[in-house]
């Protein structure tokens, strides 16, 4: 059974996406209101040798990476996939191997990623910019333990007192004895 997913995007409105998934012959055909939630409806619904049919690739995917994890799961499911505007057949061997370009290039993009961030931060320390969260004042982990070890107030009641999250507060709680001396040492 061929069944078509229509998104709006930027290449088609629905009506044009419409047009042709009929024109090729889909049976049914499901829209996406709810994106991730509808489509996965959608191949919950489809079995092994069914047909996902799109108009545009752009349908499917915000990014190679997302197209790329997303033709896996058709592959799991033993389900094939057209796009129209590409002519992407996986029912064929010319469209086996687009997808399998399609994961190696995700592969890359994500280690492309990997190594600009890993060189943005280099590069970021080089002039003394340093990540991560702002240090939080030793006076402010004194008066943290002192309102929950002394006081014996609530964690909610520290946490709004001394201006920070709860988990902050926690964290600074169950700090051991040394670990507290160095950090106010």
């Amino acid at each position: 059974m061929n069944v078509g997913y229509a998104r709006h995007n930027m290449a088609q409105t629905l009506e044009q996406q419409f047009l042709a998934l009929e024109t090729f012959g889909v049976e049914k055909i499901i829209t996406a209101n709810n994106e991730k939630m509808q489509l996965n409806a959608l191949l919950a619904e489809m079995n092994p040798d069914d047909c996902l049919v799109v108009s545009h690739l752009s349908s499917l995917g915000h990014s190679t990476r997302q197209l790329a994890s997303f033709t896996e799961q058709l592959q799991h499911q033993r389900l094939h996939f057209i796009s129209l505007a590409e002519a992407i057949d996986t029912r064929n061997v010319h469209g086996e191997i687009y997808l399998q370009m399609m994961q190696a290039l995700s592969l890359m993009e994500c280690d492309l990623i990997k190594e600009r961030t890993i060189h943005g931060l280099d590069e970021a320390r080089k002039r003394g910019k340093v990540g991560g969260r702002p240090k939080i004042d030793p006076k402010i982990v004194k008066k943290i333990r002192q309102l929950h070890f002394e006081k014996k107030e609530t964690i909610q009641f520290i946490a709004n007192k001394c201006h920070v999250s709860v988990g902050t507060c926690y964290k600074y709680i169950n700090l051991s004895d040394e670990a507290v001396a160095q950090l106010l040492g």
